[in-house]
């Protein structure tokens, strides 16, 4: 399950050329077992970042190995 709300807000992403660029970004709550979220947690604490930049991390990884495996489907690859 995953909930999100209306509170956009702004982040610096580093772009592929390596310049800065505003990307808006949403708030989601989701659900995690809980033994999951302290792992988690320590992982966070280990590459010194937040639980929440690891998940967006995670989630923009699916989103371009799904639309790789997509694209290579439409391309007859």
């Amino acid at each position: 399950m995953v909930m999100t709300n209306d509170d956009a807000r702004e982040t610096d992403v580093t772009a592929t050329n390596g310049a800065t660029r505003a990307e808006s970004t949403r708030p989601v709550t989701i659900l995690v077992p809980e033994d999951i979220l302290r792992k988690l947690k320590i992982v966070a604490i280990m590459k010194e970042t937040t639980v929440g930049e690891l998940l967006a991390e995670a989630a923009a990884g699916v989103v371009k190995r799904e639309l790789k495996k997509a694209l290579s489907k439409i391309s007859g690859e």
